[in-house]
C-alpha cells in the first residue's frame, strides 16, 4: 500500500504576505502623503518584478552572443553620460536658459555627486529595462532562423530609443528646470534650488572706477538686480535679466551684495536703491 502524502505549498503563504505588506505599505503613502504617490509607487514595483523577470530570462536561457549583444546597447546610457562627467550634464542644460555655463556656477561637490547619481541611476534604470525587454524578446528573435534577420534592426532599434529616452528624462529634465527659474525670475520670485545651482539675486557695485572696469563689452549697472551663481575661479558670472545675457566680473574688482531674502519663493527686489 503505497501513502501519498501531500506535499504543502507555502506559495500561498508567500503571496498572502507580500499582499499584506503591500496593502500596510500603501496605506501608510496614502496617509502621510497623497494617491499619487501611492500610484507612482505601485509602478515602481511593478517595473521592479518586470525587469527582474526580464534579466532572469535572459540570463538562464543561455548564450553568450545574444547577452553581448544587449548589454552592448543597454550600456550605451551609460556610457554617454560617464564621457560627459555626469553632473555637468544636468547643469550644462540646466544653466543654457541662464547663458551661463557649468564651470561657472559654484556648486558644493556633495550637490555634484546627488546629481551624479541622479544621472547615473536614471542612465542604470534604462539599461535594466532594456536588459529586461531584450530577454522576453530573446525567445522568438534567436530561435527563428527568418527572425534572426531583423536582430540588428532590433539592436538599432533600441540604442536609439534609449538615446531617446535618456534624453527626454536627463536632458529635457533640466532644461525645463532652467526655463522654469527663468519664468521664476521674471516673475519677481527666487527660483527653486536645483542640485546646488542656485541662482541668487545680488547687487554689484565696483570696487573702483566703474568706467575701468572689464565687463567684456556689457556695462555694470549698480542700480540693477542680477543673478549670480556665484564665484568660480575668482570670476563672478552675472546675468542679466532684462537683456538676457550673461557676463563674467574679476571678483576682486566688485562687491557683490544679496539683494533681498533670497530665498525660493521670496520676492526680489526691483532695484538696487537702499
Amino acid at each position: 500500500m503505497v501513502v501519498y502524502r501531500r506535499q504543502r505549498n507555502p506559495a500561498w503563504l508567500a503571496a498572502l504576505a507580500t499582499s499584506g505588506a503591500l496593502f500596510a505599505v500603501t496605506a501608510w503613502v496614502t496617509w502621510i502623503a497623497d494617491p499619487t504617490a501611492a500610484v507612482r509607487l505601485h509602478l515602481l514595483l511593478a517595473g521592479a518584478v518586470f525587469v527582474t523577470g526580464g534579466i532572469r530570462r535572459l540570463a538562464r536561457e543561455g548564450g553568450r552572443r545574444p547577452f553581448l549583444v544587449a548589454v552592448f546597447v543597454a550600456l550605451l546610457p551609460v556610457v554617454v553620460p560617464a564621457l560627459g562627467g555626469l553632473s555637468p550634464v544636468l547643469f550644462t542644460f540646466y544653466g543654457a536658459a541662464f547663458h551661463v555655463r557649468a564651470e561657472e556656477m559654484d556648486v558644493a561637490e556633495v550637490w555634484q555627486f546627488l546629481a551624479s547619481v541622479y544621472v547615473l541611476g536614471i542612465s542604470v534604470a534604462l539599461t535594466l529595462f532594456f536588459l529586461a525587454c531584450w530577454g522576453y524578446l530573446r525567445l522568438p528573435l534567436f530561435r527563428h532562423r527568418t527572425l534572426r534577420l531583423f536582430l540588428p534592426i532590433a539592436a538599432l532599434t533600441g540604442a536609439m530609443a534609449l538615446t531617446l529616452a535618456w534624453a527626454a528624462t536627463v536632458l529635457d529634465g533640466a532644461d525645463a528646470a532652467g526655463d522654469d527659474a527663468v519664468r521664476q525670475w521674471r516673475s519677481d520670485r527666487v527660483p527653486d534650488h536645483y542640485y546646488g545651482a542656485n541662482p541668487r539675486p545680488v547687487c554689484v557695485t565696483p570696487t573702483g572706477s566703474l568706467d575701468e572696469l572689464p565687463s567684456y563689452g556689457h556695462r555694470l549697472d549698480p542700480m540693477r538686480v542680477y543673478c549670480t551663481f556665484g564665484v568660480v575661479g575668482g570670476e563672478v558670472t552675472l546675468w542679466d535679466p532684462e537683456s538676457g545675457d550673461a557676463f563674467p566680473l574679476p571678483s576682486d574688482a566688485v562687491q557683490v551684495l544679496p539683494a533681498g531674502e533670497g530665498e525660493p519663493g521670496a520676492a526680489i527686489p526691483r532695484s538696487c536703491r537702499s
